[in-house]
């Protein structure tokens, strides 16, 4: 009888080993799930750019400020946009840049193509960002520059929290695109 146990205790020890050694494939649902929710990110923050272009261009100050997080920083060539009140002064002040050289000529904002790399409720976009101006009878290039985006979501959407932005000039990229690098370079 010993003899017996002592069998069906090694079979038991050996079928536990052999199962560890051969660990569980990892849940495929739970894969897909992790990849369509990174593909749903990046739909909703290029659905992000498109509204922040279009607000731009309609003059939506409300609409535009949105778009960016309660403490959001935009820096440019050494001057600096910050907070959400100062996004929606920038676009809706009358006397401002936005009104007399970008939205009163008449303006389209483009972004992209873009880089995205989204991990859960952060994430980060690189790419050009190019905003055309009427001139005449056609339109002429008012800034053209290389950026680097900081998103979080919050409340359910996708917000601005950074923006780095520098005109484009020899060198400039690789002072901006930096995240892009970094991430090719992970293993």
């Amino acid at each position: 009888m010993r003899l017996v146990w002592a069998a069906v205790a090694l079979a038991l020890v050996l079928g536990l080993v052999n199962r560890s050694a051969t660990a569980a494939p990892p849940d495929r649902l739970a894969m897909l799930e992790s990849r369509l929710a990174m593909l749903e990110a990046k739909e909703e923050i290029r659905d992000l750019f498109s509204r922040y272009g279009f607000t731009a261009d309609t003059g939506d100050a409300k609409g535009w400020s949105e778009i960016w997080a309660e403490n959001a920083v935009y820096e440019r060539g050494g001057a600096a946009i910050k907070g959400r009140a100062a996004f929606f002064r920038s676009i809706e002040d009358p006397n401002g840049a936005h009104k007399r050289e970008i939205e009163g000529k008449g303006s389209v904002h483009t972004t992209g193509p873009l880089m995205i790399r989204a991990d859960g409720a952060k994430a980060w976009a690189e790419g050009p960002a190019l905003v055309w101006t009427r001139s005449g009878p056609g339109y002429e290039v008012y800034a053209l520059s290389y950026n680097h985006w900081e998103l979080q979501k919050s409340a359910g959407r996708w917000e601005i929290v950074r923006r780095v932005g520098r005109p484009v000039a020899p060198g400039v990229a690789t002072e901006v695109l930096k995240a892009w690098r970094e991430a090719k370079a992970a293993p």
